[in-house]
């Protein structure tokens, strides 16, 4: 989780889509939903490990023991930073969709529903609080269209519940953020990163030999 461009380049390309996204199939619906919640839990379990370390702090350790300690925080706060961020991304992309094509996606407010109480821990948190305020009131309204109808429906009538609420979506209602834009930038010199990788996959796919010994390009445990 520590390769923040890696995560954020490929929530990007979902960004710049995501007000366009329309007629969304369940599963990409659920797998969207379940990106969140596997990024949650990655989150959350950083956090506790980063207070259990905090609350050992006053314990006196040895220089060296110490040093690790102070390695292991900073990578943990690294990790930290990085969920942190992926997860604002995937609450963005979740909110644009809504905001922009709510009416054309009700298999994502179905997930949505159904995966309700995972939003729970963000609404306090002040990374997430103002996206979570849109996602709310989504969640609120559509799941008391869902319990003043009669119990034990079905998939299906829950989605027609749906599909009916939306007609009835005030098109104004959620708070309108800046439109999803990112931009690929090059940097200055990328065959210092293409050239060693291109040629890393050649060493490791091509069933050529190649002399380990003379390989210069690049690692060989990349």
């Amino acid at each position: 989780m520590r390769d923040k461009y890696l995560h954020t380049n490929c929530l990007a390309a979902l960004a710049n889509m995501s007000a366009h996204f329309t007629d969304l199939h369940p599963y990409v619906s659920q797998r969207m939903v379940s990106l969140l919640d596997i990024l949650s839990k990655r989150y959350y379990k950083v956090l506790d490990k980063i207070r259990e370390a905090q609350g050992q702090s006053n314990r006196q350790v040895e220089n060296e023991d110490e040093a690790e300690a102070e390695a292991e925080a900073d990578e943990q706060m690294q990790d930290l930073s990085v969920l942190e961020e992926v997860l604002r991304m995937v609450l963005e992309i979740i909110n644009s969709c809504l905001t922009n094509g709510l009416h054309h996606n009700p298999n994502l407010i179905y997930t949505l529903l159904y995966n309700k109480d995972l939003f729970a821990h963000f609404r306090t948190h002040p990374t997430f609080q103002d996206i979570m305020q849109n996602i709310d009131m989504v969640l609120n309204y559509f799941a008391t269209k869902v319990e003043t109808a009669e119990k034990n429906l079905f998939p299906e009538q829950v989605l027609e519940i749906i599909q009916q609420g939306a007609l009835q979506w005030p098109t104004d209602r959620l708070k309108k953020f800046p439109e999803l834009k990112f931009k690929y930038v090059e940097e200055e010199q990328p065959e210092e990163f293409f050239i060693p990788y291109v040629w890393s996959l050649i060493y490791q796919s091509s069933h050529l030999y190649w002399n380990p010994n003379l390989v210069q390009l690049f690692t060989l445990n990349t």
